[in-house]
């Protein structure tokens, strides 16, 4: 069976990767849909370890393993790239070959740019 990848989108995320997301068929809540439309970080966060989804972001300070450790979350993925459509396709392949490679997302920290992934999962 395979495991059913679940998202939670930040509102900084481009409605154009979400849309590309849903097209892929992969589960996407975005915090709009929660009415979370300016909500502090900390507060999409843990609605994302309420939830038991993946947090997808443009933010780079989810990428900060001290603020938020590995240990601790269902997964971050966090996108590096402009808002250029050239180098938001880039990044989709890379996040679509992620999501279709991986299969462990919880205590893991995922950076996507446009040419690779790394990560950084709880030892």
């Amino acid at each position: 069976m395979v495991k059913k990848i679940i998202l939670f989108s930040d509102e900084y995320v481009f409605g154009l990767t979400v849309n590309f997301l849903k097209l892929k068929g992969f589960d996407v809540i975005r915090a709009q849909d929660l009415d979370l439309k300016g909500a502090s970080d900390r507060i999409v966060y843990t609605k994302a370890q309420q939830l038991k989804r993946i947090l997808l972001t443009n933010d780079q300070g989810f990428g900060d393993i001290r603020k938020y450790p590995p240990s601790k979350h269902f997964g971050i993925i966090v996108l590096k790239h402009s808002p250029d459509p050239s180098a938001v396709n880039k990044v989709h392949a890379v996040l679509e070959s992620l999501l279709n490679k991986e299969t462990y997302f919880k205590k893991s920290l995922f950076i996507v740019d446009e040419n690779k992934y790394r990560k950084r999962k709880n030892p």
